[in-house]
């Protein structure tokens, strides 16, 4: 849990490319006036891991704001859930709440799941989520193997060009490095 005091801001960015089973959670409150989010995720799922991703914010006080983005790959036998609540209580007025989730679907056998919620009890807010889960566009594999690209090579091209994002959050050049290799290693 993350509380967020008047005028207070969270920054959060995870770049999660590791092996295996596992649940995240946060929850980031934001108590004070003029308090703020912005998270911001990304992860590879592949052969038969499991991830799911609950980010949830809650906007308690007035003049607040949050952006919340996920973005996900799964591949081989992989599970990846992404889910989260923008709560809007009553009183937490000209708030703006923006939540998103998004996955790419590699291969038959794995699935990806998005069900972002906003529970609103307020009138004069701005809020809204946007979920899409969906196989990879064959359009796109098609334009880059006309091109000569081989298969595995445009599958490549287009993991990176929607998971490599993540990076612009970083300013340790050590850790970007750290994640091109995960990245990388991951596909």
């Amino acid at each position: 849990v993350v509380k967020v005091s008047a005028n207070g801001h969270f920054k959060g960015a995870f770049a999660d490319f590791s092996k295996g089973e596992g649940k995240f959670v946060l929850n980031v409150i934001l108590e004070g006036d003029g308090s703020s989010c912005d998270w911001h995720l990304s992860s590879l799922a592949a052969n038969q891991d499991k991830k799911v991703f609950d980010t949830s914010v809650t906007h308690l006080a007035k003049h607040t704001s949050a952006e919340m983005s996920n973005y996900g790959i799964t591949m081989g036998e992989s599970h990846l859930t992404f889910t989260g609540v923008s709560s809007i209580t009553k009183g937490a007025i000209k708030t703006v709440t923006r939540q998103a989730a998004k996955i790419i679907v590699f291969d038959p056998l794995c699935d990806g799941r998005c069900s972002p919620v906003l529970k609103i009890d307020e009138n004069d807010v701005d809020a809204s989520h946007a979920a899409i889960v969906g196989r990879l566009n064959e359009d796109h594999l098609f334009y880059l193997q006309s091109r000569g690209i081989s298969l595995p090579v445009a599958k490549r091209l287009i993991t990176l060009g929607y998971l490599k994002p993540i990076e612009s959050y970083f300013a340790d050049q050590k850790l970007v490095a750290k994640i091109d290799g995960s990245i990388e290693e991951g596909i």
